[in-house]
């Protein structure tokens, strides 16, 4: 059981060093000109982005946290073409 509480820890701690910020996140959404983002400003993307982030570690789900920070992964790396078409997309996680 102590194991599985340092694995988990230790993923946990990789995943946030190595995954994008919220307002990372929302700024390249909002500068994707591609991206249709015209009901949110920063402020509001990346307050609904920490509000489902946390959520993710409060239920203690480290799937749905770990699959969160691929789609901020994915949103960093993809072109806005790419974006805005829905590759980092996943409607079960969270609607942007």
């Amino acid at each position: 059981m102590a194991k599985r509480i340092v694995l988990l820890t230790l993923t946990a701690a990789l995943v946030s060093a190595c995954e994008p910020t919220c307002k990372q996140t929302c700024r390249r959404l909002i500068e994707c000109d591609e991206v249709d983002t015209p009901r949110q400003g920063l402020d509001e993307c990346q307050a609904a982005c920490e509000i489902q982030q946390r959520l993710y570690e409060d239920w203690d789900d480290q799937q749905a946290r770990a699959a969160f920070a691929d789609i901020k992964q994915c949103i960093k790396v993809q072109d806005c073409a790419s974006v805005a078409e829905g590759v980092c997309y996943d409607s079960d996680l969270y609607v942007w």
